[in-house]
Order: structure tokens, then C-alpha cells, then sequence
């Protein structure tokens, strides 16, 4: 029965908790038993079962209840086969969405590692612009996480493919993270390649576009500003 499911999982954090409380006693409780069911109703059939087991699993990560041991070896294994070409739209378009949540809590190294090859595929699925939009809205999250070489080397090529996405929604969600972007970047790229992208969000033919990129202007901007000299710099809380 789904709700069984789905209300389990509202308590998997409370009882991992509890684990983690009791841990000398039972040491291997949440790792062997519990995590194992969370992963697995990732790809449940059941639509609330799957958003129940998106949050815990999330909220077990932002506490720091999973070991990073099982992140590398049971989290991060499911949500790559989540993510194939092959698997179910709406399970791969919420697969893409935690990748992007966690890579945060997880940090640089395991993002860099097992997240961001998928990442930078998922953003030219040709086939769901859904995951693409998942994509740009995440993409200045993802930066900030993996840092200035591997944006530059890596994400930005593919930003520049979803700043000119077909689907404006795509293009819109490229215009609200691009403060973001521009600040895992250097000044040099900032200047000769973000700025011609971003002329071409403000000149969009959707109207929405426009509107996102005229939002971010001013944030764009102020990533230009030398903090030592001008005693100005964007800081978002």
C-alpha cells in the first residue's frame, strides 16, 4: 500500500536519528537496513512514495546521518542509474533535481567526481526539456560547488548550449542563476564570454527571458566589482 510507504519514509530521519544516538549499540542498523529502502523508493511507481523518500533522503544528508562511505557506494550508484538514457522521465527529471540538492552536502570532491559527468550530460538531453531546466536552474549551484577550473573547463560549454535552449523556460532559468555562474568564474571570462551571453538573454524574444536577465542585471554586474577597490561586493544571503 503507498501511503505505508510513503508515511515510513516520514519517519526513516527520526529513526536515523535515533541510530545515530544509540550508535555504539547498534553501529550498522541505519547503513544496512534503512538507507537501503530510501534509495530503493527513489524509483518507487508511486508519485508520493518517490517525493517522500526525495525528502528524507535529503534531510538524512543535510543532518549528516549518512556516512560519506554510503553516499560514494549506495546514494550516488542509484542516482546515476536514475539517470540514464533509458530510464522513466518523471523518476530521471526528480533524479536530476537531488543530484543538484545535494551536491552542496556533499561537497566538492564527491560532486566533482560521480555527480558532474551525469550533470554536464543531462544538461544536452535532447529529448526532455524538462531535465534541461532542471539543469539551468541548478547550474550556478553546481558551480559554486566544483569551483572555478571545473566550471570554466567544464560547465560552461554547456551553459552556453542552455542560455540559447529552444525552449525559452530553459533560457529563463539560464537568465536567474547567471549572478551565481559569473561568480565561480574569472574576471577574463566574465568579461569576453559571459557578457556576450548574457546581451543575448536581455535581446531574447520571449518576454519572460527578458525579464529574468534585466532581474540579474544588477547582480551580474556587481561580480564585475574589484572588493579592494571599489569597498563594494555582492553578498547573497
Amino acid at each position: 500500500e503507498p501511503t505505508v510507504r510513503a508515511e515510513l519514509m516520514e519517519q526513516v530521519p527520526h529513526i536515523a536519528m535515533f541510530c545515530q544516538e544509540n550508535r555504539p549499540s547498534i553501529p550498522y542498523a541505519f547503513s544496512k537496513y534503512l538507507l537501503p529502502i530510501v534509495v530503493r523508493y527513489l524509483a518507487d511507481q508511486n508519485n508520493q512514495v518517490r517525493k517522500t523518500s526525495q525528502a528524507a533522503l535529503l534531510v538524512l544528508l543535510e543532518q549528516e546521518l549518512i556516512e560519506r562511505y554510503d553516499v560514494e557506494t549506495k546514494v550516488c550508484p542509484v542516482l546515476i542509474d536514475l539517470t540514464a538514457p533509458d530510464s522513466n522521465d518523471d523518476v530521471k527529471t526528480e533524479a536530476v533535481a537531488i543530484m543538484c540538492k545535494m551536491a552542496s552536502m556533499v561537497g566538492k570532491d564527491i560532486t566533482e567526481r560521480l555527480v558532474l559527468p551525469r550533470f554536464c550530460e543531462m544538461c544536452c538531453d535532447c529529448r526532455m526539456f524538462h531535465v534541461r531546466k532542471v539543469c539551468a536552474a541548478n547550474f550556478g549551484d553546481i558551480c559554486s560547488v566544483v569551483g572555478q577550473q571545473a566550471t570554466e573547463e567544464m560547465l560552461l560549454p554547456r551553459f552556453f548550449q542552455l542560455c540559447s535552449d529552444n525552449v525559452w523556460g530553459v533560457r529563463k532559468a539560464c537568465a536567474e542563476c547567471f549572478m551565481a555562474v559569473s561568480c565561480a568564474t574569472s574576471q577574463e571570462v566574465r568579461r569576453t564570454k559571459l557578457s556576450t551571453i548574457f546581451i543575448n538573454l536581455i535581446s531574447d524574444p520571449s518576454r519572460w527571458v527578458r525579464q529574468a536577465a534585466f532581474q540579474s542585471l544588477g547582480p551580474f554586474i556587481s561580480t564585475f566589482a574589484n572588493p579592494s577597490s571599489s569597498g563594494q561586493y555582492f553578498k547573497e544571503e
